[in-house]
């Protein structure tokens, strides 16, 4: 039975995490980031110093451009290869909560949390992306697993594990890889009134000896190079700063996890509050190992982030398997009905409120099909009166069907990678040509772009560039075409953007015919 539950979740991961991660291209503003700056490491060799656009980034550490680049060595410069090791670590995230389990709890409970980790929203969608927060999320896991079984099996040998995946957090995402397990476990054993005896059980000299083994060959590499520009930049401002001071773009809001709760969670959001009411109504909380760490671990994690005045709704991922293990005991003993009818109520609204927003926006309407199986499976739930599994299961399914058919019918309406593939060919056939952004810029289109820095310029310079006799090819939205007054150019190509109501335009002062080299 072992084997097989085993086989099942590698196989179920591997289907929705790792398989589909080259049917579509780089999303959002930050995945394009950590691809193009893992490409300029490969095409530079410089795998210490990591450029983004051609310029120093110094937001994170090296591990998660490290893993990029190894995919990018072995599969190829592409968005499967860029992925396939981050959205490895979401597999690996997790087989390990369920090996964890099945040690202290029964194999069904392991399978089916696994599941729920799985199938959570946020946890989906943070490992098909080249991003570090999932390697965080497995490395803080197995830290805190890993210590678990350190102080409860009395093993110096999990101990050094423990601080082994600290070592790695610590490369993936900075100090909080070592703080925010520190902190978890501490509270845990003051919890259980065993704190100062445990400090003195764990193998501090090794652990922190593997620890810094992990840890300082890059840091020690970095502050070398660069000294006081990478300890300001990342310590300073992508650290402390993050922590108690607001970053421009990022909401800081108390609010803030409240209100996206519900979006991180789906499709168990309405059930874990009802979790935790009858964990400490019944007491449950106390007396059994993994659901008392489960839940210190849940909201220590959650309180750290909270009064950390950056927010973003990521930062939570390291709770997710915490959240699983409450969610999941709830589910094996679900007494009321409210939460499932609270459930399909909003699956039901979601997907009205989906279907109508596809019709709007005249989407292919086979990308809809993602939309039946959690609905399916939320009736189901009410029908049988067993929210567990239809709803993992039906969830589960309907990801996969997003993941393999919804986002690769999106893919043609795409313009930002399109366009930032396009002005590629462009240079590819005028290689004198300056290709720029006016007033704008764009992650995507300079990570398909690969022919140099792309900068973005004001108005006046512009201008200037478009009224000499350089070939120029300039990139921006519809509307900052109006500031060029009076200034003569050819639009090569427009392409509206997918969700927001603008237009990316490529203008030139050559017609489209010469910049290819046909006139």
């Amino acid at each position: 039975m072992k084997r097989k539950n085993l086989l099942i979740l590698l196989i179920v991961s591997f289907i929705l995490l790792v398989a589909p991660n080259g049917l579509y291209s780089a999303f959002d503003k930050d995945e394009p980031k950590y691809l193009e700056a893992a490409y300029e490491m490969v095409k530079s060799g410089d795998y210490i110093t990591p450029y983004y656009n051609y310029q120093y980034r110094f937001d994170k550490p090296i591990l998660i451009y490290w893993l990029i680049a190894l995919g990018y060595k072995i599969f190829g410069i592409n968005e499967f290869g860029g992925r396939f090791f981050v959205s490895l670590c979401g597999v690996f995230a997790v087989l390990l909560l369920y090996w964890w389990l099945s040690r202290w709890r029964s194999e069904r409970f392991a399978f089916w949390s696994s599941l729920v980790f799985l199938s959570l929203l946020d946890f989906i969608v943070m490992s098909s992306v080249a991003m570090p927060d999932i390697a965080l999320t497995f490395f803080i896991e197995g830290a805190l697993i890993f210590f678990f079984e350190g102080y409860h099996r009395k093993s110096a040998n999990f101990y050094r594990l423990a601080f082994l995946f600290s070592g790695l957090a610590t490369l993936t995402k900075g100090p909080v890889g070592l703080v925010l397990p520190g902190l978890i476990a501490i509270f845990y054993l003051a919890l259980r009134r065993d704190l100062i005896k445990t400090l003195k059980e764990i193998p501090w000299f090794s652990g922190f000896g593997i620890y810094f083994a992990v840890v300082l060959p890059w840091y020690g590499a970095i502050l070398q190079k660069h000294g006081y520009q990478f300890f300001k930049d990342f310590i300073i401002f992508h650290n402390i700063h993050r922590f108690t001071g607001k970053i421009p773009g990022h909401p800081t809001a108390w609010w803030y996890y409240f209100v996206n709760y519900f979006w991180l969670y789906l499709p168990f959001s309405l059930f874990f509050p009802f979790a935790l009411y009858y964990l400490f109504k019944e007491k449950r909380v106390w007396g059994d190992n993994v659901l008392e760490f489960s839940t210190v671990w849940f909201f220590t994690v959650f309180l750290f982030f909270q009064i950390a005045h950056t927010k973003l709704a990521h930062y939570l991922l390291p709770s997710f398997p915490a959240f699983a293990v409450i969610t999941t005991w709830y589910l094996f003993n679900l007494r009321e009905k409210l939460s499932l009818y609270l459930t399909a109520f909003l699956f039901t609204t979601l997907a009205l409120a989906g279907g109508v927003f596809w019709e709007l926006k005249h989407w292919p309407p086979v990308g809809l099909l993602f939309l039946i199986p959690p609905l399916i499976g939320v009736w189901w739930a009410i029908w049988t009166k067993d929210a567990l599994k239809p709803i993992t299961l039906g969830f589960l399914t309907g990801m996969v069907l997003f993941k393999w058919v919804t986002l690769p019918a999106l893919e043609p309406l795409r313009a930002k990678p399109f366009i930032g593939k396009e002005v590629r060919e462009i240079k590819e056939h005028c290689k004198e040509c300056r290709v720029v952004f006016l007033d704008f810029s764009s992650p995507e289109i300079v990570y398909y772009y690969r022919e140099g820095r792309l900068r973005d310029l004001n108005v006046r310079t512009v201008e200037k560039l478009l009224q000499s006799k350089e070939p120029v090819v300039v990139i921006t939205r519809e509307n900052r075409l109006q500031k060029l007054k009076g200034i003569k150019y050819y639009r090569i190509d427009e392409r509206r953007e997918l969700l927001p109501k603008h237009s990316i335009v490529v203008i030139s002062n050559y017609p489209k015919e010469r910049l290819y080299g046909k006139g």
